[in-house]
């Protein structure tokens, strides 16, 4: 283990009591540094919508908080160190952690110090700590959504983008294209990374959101705009796609968004993935089987995905 300090022998975090309330304590312990991990000072952290149902809903008393944060490296493990040669102590990064975990309820993001998979941190480059801190669990998310074969498993990213143009378009629907979410999405499904007459990932982006919305939604990287709430749009999607759409992300997870996303999908059906658990059919509500259901949980997936 390198260190870039002596660390103190305790910290202050927020962890859940036993009667389910948050509790500040000032004599945590700070997370023991693991294989393939890094230990970060913490610097600033975001909140999620992770970050107030796991304790409502699941609560786990003793439990350390928070998905996102940014701060400093303060420690790397020997793995860490030789897999992300990229990384030094003192270098400032952002990440996710699985908080109110309890597998390790020593370790989340509401403390002063965070233990992270050294393949879940990235460098903050030019950007604010506080705005670094927001992208984790967002970039984990969608990095399971898109492109990890058990949801929709795209075949060309960022890195490895499509080079030719394809005989038939790819679509991919995001729906809720305005969110935080709906945003970056689009943005990763435009971006490129290797050479600039590459056809960036190669998909063609539809999104779903409200007409105000539309210039935001298009400047992030979308092809197509729809009217959310216009009952017309899934056929103007089955129409502009010759009903070949089969890859389908749910930003909003609801019922009206979950009916819109099976009714723009072709014949042959595809991918549906929500960012929330689906709700269940009401009564006299038709779904799909065609349509294959699929939900994502970003910071719970992504460290399940790298143990």
């Amino acid at each position: 283990m390198t260190l870039i300090h002596c660390l103190p022998k305790s910290q202050s975090a927020i962890v859940q009591g036993e009667t389910g309330q948050l509790q500040l304590l000032h004599n945590a312990a700070i997370p023991e540094l693991r294989s393939h991990t890094v230990l970060v000072k913490v610097a600033a952290v975001a909140l999620n919508p992770y970050d107030y149902k796991l304790p409502l809903y699941f609560p786990s008393p003793g439990t350390t908080g928070g998905s996102d944060f940014a701060g400093t490296i303060v420690a790397m493990s020997p793995e860490a160190t030789e897999e992300r040669s990229d990384l030094s102590l003192g270098d400032l990064v952002s990440g996710c952690v699985y908080g109110w975990n309890p597998e390790t309820p020593e370790n989340g993001s509401f403390a002063q110090y965070v233990r992270a998979d050294a393949q879940l941190v990235f460098k903050v480059g030019s950007y604010k700590l506080e705005d670094a801190a927001t992208f984790g669990a967002a970039f984990a998310t969608l990095s399971l959504a898109l492109w990890h074969s058990d949801f929709l498993g795209l075949t060309h990213s960022p890195t490895d983008p499509l080079r030719n143009a394809p005989s038939q378009p790819i679509y991919v629907f995001i729906y809720g294209g305005s969110t935080a979410t709906g945003t970056m999405a689009l943005q990763l499904l435009k971006l490129y990374l290797t050479q600039p007459e590459c056809l960036r990932s190669g998909y063609c982006t539809l999104a779903a959101c409200s007409p105000r919305s539309f210039a935001l939604v298009k400047s992030y990287g979308a092809d197509h705009v729809f009217d959310y709430s216009n009952p017309d749009t899934p056929s103007a999607i089955r129409k502009l796609t010759g009903g070949a759409l089969s890859l389908v992300l749910d930003c909003i997870s609801d019922h009206h968004s979950v009916a819109v996303c099976h009714a723009s999908t072709g014949r042959l059906g595809g991918r549906l993935i929500t960012l929330e658990l689906p709700p269940e059919p009401r009564p006299g509500e038709k779904r799909r089987k065609a349509v294959k259901h699929f939900f994502v949980d970003g910071a719970s997936d992504a460290h399940q995905s790298q143990h």
